[in-house]
Formats: C-alpha cells, structure tokens, sequence
C-alpha cells in the first residue's frame, strides 16, 4: 500500500535520490581521454572554432555545444559537466520511472526500473551525450501522444547528441502515437541543427562522421563470456555486456510470443542500445541498453500472467539493478585515496595522489615556459598505435592544440595523410612545449586492430628532431623546443 504522502513527493524525491546517488563522485578522478575530448571542444567552440571546420570530431555537435554554454558564462571548469551529467541523470531515472508506470508497472516494478535507470547512469560518469539524448528520448516518447509535434521536435535536437538514439527515438515516437507528423518534425529539427555545420564545412564534416564510420572497427571489442575470476562481484562485473545481451534476447522472445502493442514502438531503443553495446562491450557503453531495457523488463513482468515467464523478466531486470547498485555501494563504502587537481579549472575535483603530484610539478613548469594563448602539444606515446590520448592536459594548462586533432584515434592519427597536417600544423605555431603521455593507458594493448602499427613514424620523427627532453613528472614527459 502506498503512504499517502508519496505521490504528493515523488517527483521530488525520485529527482534527489538520482542526484545523491549519482552525485556523491561528482569530485572523484579525471578521465584525460574522454573528459578532455569533450571539455576541449566545448572550450574550442567557446573560443570561437567551429567542429569538423576547425577542430577534427566525430561526434554530433549538441553536447559540446550544450557544456561551451557555462564554460562562455562564467569560464572552464571541470565542474560544468559533472553538474550537467548529474541533473541528467536524475531526469533519465525519473523518466524511466514515469514510463514505466504508464506502461502498467506497479509500484514496486516502476520504482525497481527507477532505481536500475538511476544505477546505470550514475556509473561511470562521463561527460558524454549519452545522457542528454536519452533524457531527450524517454521525454518524448513519454509525451508522444499528448504533444505530438514537441515529442518529434525533442527527438530531433537528440540527434545533434547522439544520431543513431535520436532517430531510434523518433521512430519509437512515430509507433507510439506521433505518426508520420512526429517524424517529420523529428527530421526538420535534425535538418535545421545540423545545417549551420555543413553549410560551413561539408566536405569535413562528413569525412569526420561518415568517414570515421570506415574505421570505428579498429576500435571494437569482443563480447566476453567469460568472469575470469572467482570473485562474484568482479564476476558480475565482467559478463555484464553479455548478461545485457542475454536479458535483451529473453526480452525479444517473450514480446515475439505475446505480441504487446507497446513492444514495437521498445524495438527501435532497444536494438540501437544493443548495436552500441556489442560495437564495444565495455563499461562506457552498457548506459543506453541498460536504461531502456530496465523499462522495457519492468513492463513485460507487469503484464506477464504465467509465472516462470514473469519471474525470468524480473531476475533480469533484479541483474541490472544489482550490477548498477553495487558498484555505487563500492564507491561510497570504499572511497579511493584523492587529492586536488592542482589546476584552477578544476575547482576541487580530485585524482590519485601519484597524478596530482605530478600535475603539481608538470602544470607550473608549463606556466613558466609558455605565455598565455600560446600552444603546447601533448602527445602519446608513440603515433603510429595509439589507444587514447590526454586532450585534458590542454584543458588543466589552459593552453590551445597546434593542430585540428585533439582525438587521437587509430585510423586517423596514425595516418600518413593526418600525421603530415599535424607537422603542418606544428610547424606553422612552433609550440615552445611538447608533452609526452606515457601512462599506461596510453600503450594498453587490445584485441582489435589498434594494436597493430600503422608503420606511420612521420609525427614522432620529427618531434624527436624538433624537442628535447627537460624534466620527467610521473607519467608525464615535459620537452622544450630544441634551440637551432
């Protein structure tokens, strides 16, 4: 039985629960790969650059645009998007809520699915556009029938953040109610966003996008069946993508048996939310199946009569909720050693005591060796493999990349045609500062083509010749422009 103080409180209190669970990190470690991509380019479009024209990107526009907002505002800072990602999340789990009961979920169901939404998207917190595209989507699928034309036009600003789920949202929109309406509204307001970026810039902007599609492979991952390891918790950990998978095919099998009217317009989510997972089933793309799915297995188990069948659906959907929970639970009850990013754009967000150290020592060095506004470059390890690189040491030193690549990405960076525009580039602003990124994760080999070298030594030969090495903190290698 419901209190009778609940419906009165709960949006407020579903909104606030989402944000403290996901929230209670919002100053724990630095991502120098992700994080750094995305703060760079909302400082380069805060500065004025344009994506695909000035600054190589693969991605839509929409979240770079949406975090150049506070960094034009009141300046950078590595707390906007954390600020960001936390309200979304709240809105995500909410929503994830709210269908499910219009679905026909008790109580107890649509608060389990709010909970599994919360989870996933509190963990990990990236600053990627997964979560304004799917706050964009749940809203208007949830608004499909009432308000057509802003359900489709929600949809089409998703597209800006993350095409494949802004599409997939449209059409799930269109089976719900919306109609041939809604997705034309969804495409005009996809047309219209995305126009001002190819009027500038076409021949690039498809070459980033279109034209990254032809090497995203090199960067894929198997699905792995395997724990390797006896431990249940990292056990649960390292057959999540498949146990995701697994629970996504119980789930088409059960709506292919009962035929529910509400099944189709779920399709389009779930299958996008499934390719994104198995292109790479990892940690950083378990979000969207895991949010979609936890609605989609909530409902099912509400309108399940056999009882096997509704007990498969909440186990799977219980898995999702497990899986999220712990590793939040982990991370209050066992909080890392931190210390403070010692940059004044971090603004109290933390990372281990070993980075910080060397930050400390790196970050002073740069400030006394480069005016204000002039470059430097960082770079990897090497260019002809690379893994990741660290954009956000740009971000930290407040200081521009020479060159249009901020994303070190195989098939790109570590090509003859990208690598000779980079000493181009180098060659034109004479960066008095190249830092070499030797962490780990920079050389990390993984079972994909990645790992195979390119034999594209252009890049590193010449800023051997051109840098020589000063001073060595941590991970990070500080060299000068070699005098002439």
């Amino acid at each position: 039985m419901v209190a009778a103080w609940w419906p009165r409180l709960r949006t407020p209190a579903l909104l606030v629960a989402a944000a403290l669970l996901s929230g209670f990190t919002l100053l724990r470690e630095i991502g120098p790969h992700d994080e750094g991509l995305m703060l760079q380019a909302a400082q380069r479009i805060a500065d004025g650059e344009w994506p695909y024209r000035d600054f190589w990107w693969n991605y839509g526009p929409g979240q770079p645009l949406l975090l150049a907002i506070p960094v034009e505002l009141f300046g950078p800072s590595l707390l906007w998007w954390r600020i960001v990602r936390v309200a979304l999340d709240a809105i995500v789990a909410l929503l994830a809520y709210r269908l499910a009961r219009r679905g026909g979920a008790p109580e107890w169901l649509a608060l389990t699915a709010w909970l599994a939404a919360a989870a996933a998207m509190a963990w990990p917190a990236t600053p990627g556009p997964n979560p304004a595209a799917l706050a964009l989507v749940l809203g208007a699928v949830l608004l499909a029938r009432r308000r057509t034309w802003l359900a489709g036009a929600m949809c089409g600003v998703a597209v800006a953040f993350r095409p494949e789920i802004g599409g997939a949202g449209a059409i799930a929109v269109a089976l719900v109610g919306g109609g041939w309406p809604s997705l034309g509204v969804a495409a005009g307001v996809a047309v219209a966003g995305l126009a001002p970026f190819f009027a500038v810039a076409p021949g690039d902007m498809l070459d980033d996008t279109v034209g990254f599609l032809g090497v995203q492979d090199m960067q894929r991952l198997p699905l792995d069946v395997t724990p390797g390891t006896t431990d249940p918790n990292k056990a649960l950990e390292a057959l999540f993508p498949a146990i995701l998978v697994a629970a996504t095919a119980l789930w088409a099998v059960w709506a292919a048996v009962r035929r529910p009217r509400w099944a189709l317009p779920a399709l389009p989510l779930l299958a996008v939310g499934l390719l994104y997972l198995l292109g790479r089933p990892d940690e950083f793309h378990l979000v969207p199946l895991s949010v979609v799915l936890a609605i989609a297995l909530a409902v099912a188990a509400a309108g399940e009569l056999a009882r096997a069948a509704q007990v498969a659906l909440v186990v799977a959907l219980a898995l999702i909720v497990l899986h999220g929970v712990e590793r939040r639970a982990n991370q209050l009850v066992r909080p890392p050693a931190l210390a403070a990013v010692p940059a004044p754009v971090a603004d109290g967000v933390k990372t281990t005591p070993a980075d910080a150290a060397a930050l400390g020592g790196l970050l002073p060095r740069i400030e006394a060796l480069v005016p204000p506004g002039r470059p430097i470059f960082v770079a990897p390890p090497r260019f002809d493999r690379v893994s990741v690189g660290d954009p956000l040491l740009y971000v930290l030193a407040q200081r521009p990349n020479p060159t249009r690549y901020d994303v070190i990405q195989p098939g790109i960076a570590t090509t003859a045609e990208v690598q000779r525009e980079m000493i181009a580039d180098l060659e034109r602003a004479r960066p008095e500062v190249l830092v070499r990124w030797l962490d780990p994760r920079a050389t990390r080999s993984e079972p994909n083509a990645s790992a195979r070298s390119s034999g594209v030594r252009l890049l590193d030969r010449y800023l051997a010749q051109r840098y020589e090495p000063v001073a060595r903190f941590g991970p990070y290698r500080l060299e000068r422009l070699r005098t002439r």
